[in-house]
């Protein structure tokens, strides 16, 4: 599918002081076209035709695909990064040559709302997890930049009906919980 590719590093703009990295990773061609049938294929991922991109998480990591770019969110390292870049060629090649056998889809899917998360939150503002608010917190959350854990008033007893809300309405939309 792509046969060149750019890769670079950065570390979240909110927390540049976190082990872990993104990566942008600039094509050497346009990818557009595989997009309904990896959303076919995946299931829970967030599909955006209009703008185009699809976004996907899978093994703990958050995958965006743009037309000519995609961005991997969570990594440990640049061996990593290329490893998850070798992953993503690998299933566009792979779909893309099965294209005939799968049915394209449309289909949005859910995208998760900041909103959503917070409502969900003990909302203390404790700074546990190394935020002002909660509601920074839930936009982490929602960029793969912190897990439920990382909420310590989230694990209390008397939250474990807003956690398994919580943890629902993430793996729903194919979020990593």
């Amino acid at each position: 599918m792509f046969k060149k590719y750019s890769l670079k590093l950065v570390r979240p703009q909110c927390h540049p002081s976190r082990l872990r990295v993104n990566a942008i990773v600039e094509l050497d061609v346009d990818i557009r076209e595989i997009f309904p049938y990896l959303n076919a294929e995946l299931g829970n991922c967030f599909y955006h035709p209009e703008a185009p991109f699809l976004r996907f998480a899978q093994g703990g990591k958050v995958f965006t695909l743009h037309p000519s770019h995609f961005t991997i969110n969570g990594l440990e390292d640049e061996e990593e990064a290329h490893r998850m870049v070798e992953f993503i060629r690998k299933l566009l090649e792979d779909t893309w040559a099965r294209r005939g056998e799968i049915v394209p889809s449309f289909r949005r899917g859910t995208e998760v709302k900041v909103l959503d998360v917070y409502k969900l939150l003990p909302r203390t503002n404790c700074g546990n997890c190394g935020e002002k608010n909660c509601m920074a917190f839930a936009a982490g959350l929602i960029k793969q930049e912190f897990t439920l854990a990382d909420c310590t008033p989230l694990l209390e007893p008397a939250q474990e009906a807003a956690r398994e809300k919580l943890t629902r309405l993430l793996q729903d939309a194919g979020y990593p919980v």
